[in-house]
């Protein structure tokens, strides 16, 4: 199967009616018909005090959308292929967009019971998907919120905590040793590193607060902080086929799939990851590729693409697989 060839999927929307109707004050709405609280995306430049309360016509995504065609396409592919019932899972919640979409698009085009999988290292971000849920119609106690970091093992990881709704952190950052170093050199020059160990000791907590991008006019921070882990393994055991597996994880992929390899290729039928950084992404879909998967796409990130189509401007790179193995018999 050709790598990033568009001719098989660019009817993937056809026959879908994009949401029309009024959106209610203070939400957003997109092509599926999602309510999106305007308060979950305020580090992105929305007002909520500025948003519905009208009348909306969407339209079916587009490839000039860059990464979140992407997005939308594996919401619907999945939801075709599905039989009898669904499992999906999103590693990096953020507010739970890509469960709900993915969800909401099951029920539009081949309904059927489902089960979603949410993973957030935040508690606002794990209580921003909740409320997502509910104001989606999804009971939210009756789908798996796991609010812990994904990460490679079952270790407790330094984490900063901060920023809901960024979606901007992840573990790779703060836990090697040299990170680890440098969290400590940062609490010495700040002179508390009596306060660095007793705020570890009572609350898992350093006090000590870092920029989560490295732009210095986005002003995202979070506190370093102790959370609970939860590996790709763990998530998948309980389930003997999981439909579609969305992960953006800020360039904590690289330490979350490769121990899981052997069993995604047992039990999941697509991923879509957004991918952080090129080794990363060729790391990733080398161990795809060995282990027979099929690459329909593959972007690197931080580009620019020009297709036949349409021109891809890549800020997280992309990487889509499907698993032959685990297709449905015709």
């Amino acid at each position: 199967m050709a790598v990033n060839d568009f001719a098989p999927f660019l009817n993937t929307f056809e026959g879908m009616e994009p949401f029309a109707g009024y959106v209610d004050k203070g939400f957003l709405t997109d092509f599926i018909g999602q309510r999106i609280d305007g308060k979950f995306r305020v580090l992105w430049g929305v007002d909520p005090d500025a948003v519905g309360d009208a009348e909306a016509q969407t339209r079916l995504p587009e490839l000039a959308d860059g990464e979140g065609w992407f997005e939308h396409f594996n919401w619907v592919a999945a939801a075709r292929e599905a039989r009898g019932s669904y499992t999906m899972m999103t590693l990096g919640s953020c507010y739970g967009g890509q469960a709900v979409g993915s969800y909401l698009t099951l029920q539009a085009i081949n309904p059927m019971p489902a089960m979603l999988v949410a993973v957030d290292g935040v508690p606002e971000n794990m209580e921003m998907t909740r409320q997502h849920f509910s104001n989606n119609g999804i009971d939210p106690n009756e789908h798996w919120m796991v609010e812990a970091a994904m990460s490679g093992d079952n270790k407790p990881v330094l984490f900063p905590i901060g920023s809901p709704g960024s979606g901007a952190q992840n573990c790779v950052d703060t836990n090697s040793t040299a990170a680890r170093m440098a969290i400590l050199e940062l609490a010495r020059r700040n002179n508390s590193t009596d306060n660095l160990a007793e705020n570890l000791l009572l609350r898992n907590a350093t006090d000590l607060t870092v920029p989560l991008v490295p732009n210095p006019d986005v002003d995202w921070t979070g506190e370093i902080t102790f959370v609970s882990a939860v590996t790709l393994r763990d998530l998948l055991t309980p389930f003997p086929r999981v439909d579609y597996v969305e992960a953006d994880l800020q360039e904590s992929e690289r330490l979350v799939f490769p121990p899981a390899m052997d069993l995604l290729t047992k039990k999941v039928r697509r991923v879509h990851l957004g991918t952080h950084g090129d080794p990363t992404h060729d790391m990733l879909e080398g161990m795809f590729r060995e282990r027979g998967w099929d690459i329909l796409f593959s972007y690197k990130p931080r580009a620019s693409y020009q297709t036949e189509h349409a021109t891809l401007d890549m800020n997280d790179g992309v990487l889509t697989a499907v698993n032959p193995a685990m297709a449905y018999s015709s």
